[in-house]
């Protein structure tokens, strides 16, 4: 291996490293150590972060950013990928199953943080993605969301509500456009 592509390595593992000792009791990371490559994202975490053995944060142009308000928790699941410039804000509970792909600049939030006139509250209701997802680049997951397992979510695509699983889902609002088969245990690479 070439010397440039080892010291790569070892700085990515070091700096990851370095991230999971700076984060203080409300985080719990898997066994196996998450990846950073790039800045460090930029958290703010007044509740619970857990995130699963080798996940992977890209933050190389724009770093993520994860907020997660008190009392609120967000789970990400083993071998899950977030690029750059993603933007998770939890008000109660957003989950995040295991395998996720999440592309550049999509944006996970469970709340709608105020009201939209005088008479309604803002909503707080829990996101949750299956496993196996990939949620394609600027799409919007948002309150009360849920995708099933190895579903797809086109690229500017807003999850409003439930979306099945095995399927392709795309607009503003996502709607299926298409459903598909695979085994229950397939991975998408």
């Amino acid at each position: 291996m070439k010397p440039k592509v080892v010291l790569r390595k070892l700085r990515i593992r070091v700096s990851s490293l370095l991230f999971s000792w700076t984060r203080g009791k409300n985080f719990e990371f898997g066994r196996r150590l998450t990846l950073i490559e790039g800045r460090w994202p930029i958290i703010d975490n007044k509740g619970k972060i857990r995130i699963g053995s080798n996940s992977y944060i890209r933050t190389l142009t724009i770093p993520p950013t994860i907020t997660v308000f008190e009392n609120a928790a967000l789970e990400l699941g083993h071998d899950t990928y977030i690029n750059n410039g993603v933007n998770i804000c939890a008000s109660t509970s957003i989950v995040i199953g295991n395998n996720v792909r999440i592309a550049d600049m999509v944006y996970i939030y469970d709340t709608d943080f105020h009201a939209t006139t005088p008479q309604t509250i803002a909503k707080k209701e829990a996101v949750k993605i299956g496993d196996n997802v990939w949620i394609g680049a600027n799409s919007m997951i948002l309150a009360g969301a849920t995708i099933g397992r190895h579903s797809v979510i086109g690229a500017g695509s807003i999850v409003t509500g439930e979306i099945p699983p095995k399927c392709v889902a795309v607009g503003r609002p996502a709607i299926v456009i298409r459903t598909f088969e695979a085994p229950d245990d397939w991975v998408r690479p």
